[in-house]
C-alpha cells in the first residue's frame, strides 16, 4: 500500500486508483475515494469519452453539449483523465503498466468484457498480486444473469423494489432518483475501504464482486427478511412509514402535505397534545397501540380534521418540538434552500475562473463529515484525456512516443 502524502492527511492520500467505469455507480465509487484524497485516474475511450459526458439534461443541455454534462460532473471532481483505447494492444499495455502501480482498480464493464480485452482481475493480478480489484455489474459475476446488462430502473423492477412502491391504485412505481446507482457506488467505496484496511493488516489484495441487484436487495433488508422468515408477500404501502404505525403516513393540511413517523408511545402522546386530541386516551378504540392498529381509519380521520386547520409549515415545528417526528413534504428546490441543508456542507462550489463556465459549479461531496481532514473537492471535472501527457510521461513515455500513440488513436 502506498504511503500517504505528508501534505495531505486525508484517509486515502497516497492511494492510487484506476477508474475504468462509466455511467453512474462505478464513477461514484471512485469519486468517493477521490474526495478522501486518493489519486484517481479516469480512463475513457479516445475522442468523446464516455457517453454520460454528452447527456443533455432537460434543465440546461449546454453542459452536455460541451462534453461536461451535469450527470458526469456530479462524480468527476478530483480525478485525472486519460483517454485510452483498450481494444488495441498498445492501450492494453498502458493499462497494465498503470495497474501495476495502482492499489485499486474499479471497473463496471459488462461481465466478460474485461477478460476479452485482457484487462480483467487475472491479468492485473499477474502484474500486481496485491491489487484490490472492484468489479461492479448489474447481477454479479455468478448465476444465470451474470452476462445481462441493466440500469437503475431495470434493477428497481427486477428486484421487487417497484412492487412495494406506490399504491394499489397507482400500481408499481419507480423511485424518482437513480438511488440504486448511487447506493451501489457508496457500497463499492465501503467495500474498497474495507479491503484497503484488510490489506494493511494482511498484505493481501482482494477481488470484490459487487452487484447492483445485491445492493438493492440489502437496501430492502427489513422487507426481504420479513418475507424470507414468514413467506408473506410484502404489500404496497403508499406513503405509510415502514413501521406501519397507525399515525405514520402523510396527511393533507390547509396548504401542503405533512408526513409523520409515530413509532413510540411518547411520540403518540406528543402528537395528540399538539392536535388537541388527548381525550382519545380515554377512548377504548385508541387507548393502546393494539387498539389503534384495529382502528386506523377512525384515528386518521380525526387527525385529518384537525390538520386542516393549519398549514404544513405551521404544523411542522409544533410536532417536532413536542417530540413527534414530522416533516412537511418539500420539493427539491425547497429542500436545497433550507438553512438545515446548507449547514451540512454537502456541496462544493467551483468559481467560474476555475471551471471556465459563466457561473459557479456546485458538486456534491460525501454524506458525512469528519472533524478534520474529511471529504474535499480540489479540482473540477475536465475534458477527455486532459492528463494524457502527464500520466504517460510519468510511465516513461517520451513526447515522440506519445505523439505516435495519439496519431494511432490509442489515446
Amino acid at each position: 500500500m502506498a504511503i500517504p502524502a505528508v501534505n495531505d492527511p486525508r484517509a486515502f492520500a497516497g492511494i492510487k486508483v484506476l477508474d475504468l467505469t462509466r455511467v453512474l455507480a462505478g464513477p461514484f465509487c471512485a469519486y468517493q475515494l477521490a474526495l478522501l484524497g486518493a489519486e484517481v485516474i479516469k480512463i475513457e475511450p479516445p475522442g468523446r469519452g464516455e457517453t454520460v459526458r454528452w447527456r443533455s439534461e432537460a434543465a440546461d443541455p449546454s453542459y452536455g453539449e460541451q462534453g461536461l454534462s451535469l450527470g458526469f460532473m456530479t462524480q468527476s471532481s478530483n480525478k485525472r483523465f486519460l483517454s485510452l483505447d483498450l481494444n488495441k494492444p498498445e492501450g492494453r499495455d498502458i493499462f497494465l503498466k498503470l495497474a501495476a502501480e495502482c492499489d485499486v482498480v474499479v471497473q463496471n464493464l459488462r461481465s466478460g468484457s474485461a477478460a476479452r480485452r485482457g484487462i480483467d482481475y487475472e491479468a492485473v493480478k499477474k502484474v500486481n498480486p496485491e491489487v484490490i480489484f472492484m468489479s461492479i455489474t448489474a447481477y454479479g459475476n455468478s448465476g444465470p444473469k451474470k452476462s445481462h446488462p441493466a440500469y437503475d430502473s431495470v434493477i428497481q423492477a427486477w428486484s421487487g423494489f417497484m412492487s412495494v412502491t406506490g399504491t394499489k391504485e397507482s400500481g408499481p412505481l419507480k423511485a424518482g432518483p437513480p438511488i440504486i446507482d448511487y447506493s451501489t457506488g457508496l457500497a463499492a467505496a465501503y467495500a474498497v475501504s474495507a479491503a484497503l484496511y484488510q490489506k494493511q493488516r494482511t498484505g493481501k489484495g482482494q477481488y470484490i464482486d459487487l452487484a447492483m441487484l445485491d445492493t438493492n436487495i440489502i437496501l430492502m433488508a427489513s422487507v426481504v427478511t420479513a418475507f424470507m422468515n414468514t413467506g408473506a408477500q410484502p404489500k404496497q404501502g403508499g406513503n405509510d412509514a415502514a413501521s406501519r404505525s397507525p399515525a405514520s403516513t402523510t396527511f393533507n393540511t390547509a396548504d401542503g402535505l405533512i408526513a409523520f413517523a409515530i413509532n413510540e408511545e411518547h411520540q403518540h402522546q406528543g402528537l395528540l397534545k399538539v392536535l388537541g386530541l388527548t381525550a382519545l386516551n380515554d377512548d377504548p378504540r385508541f387507548a393502546t397501540g393494539a387498539a389503534r392498529r384495529d382502528n386506523i381509519p377512525a384515528l386518521r380521520a380525526l387527525m385529518q380534521e384537525k390538520l386542516m386547520t393549519k398549514t404544513a409549515a405551521q404544523w411542522e415545528p409544533l410536532f417536532n418540538e413536542a417530540g413527534a417526528p414530522a416533516g412537511r413534504v418539500r420539493t427539491i428546490p425547497e429542500c436545497m434552500n433550507e438553512v438545515q441543508t446548507a449547514s451540512r456542507g454537502l456541496f462544493h462550489s467551483f468559481p467560474p475562473e476555475v471551471t471556465g463556465f459563466a457561473k459557479e459549479l456546485k458538486v456534491p461531496l460525501s454524506p458525512f463529515t469528519f472533524a478534520h481532514d474529511g471529504p474535499r473537492a480540489d479540482t473540477p471535472p475536465r475534458k477527455v484525456g486532459a492528463d494524457n501527457d502527464a500520466i504517460l510521461g510519468a510511465l516513461g513515455y517520451d513526447a515522440s512516443t506519445i505523439a505516435a500513440l495519439r496519431a494511432a488513436k490509442v489515446i
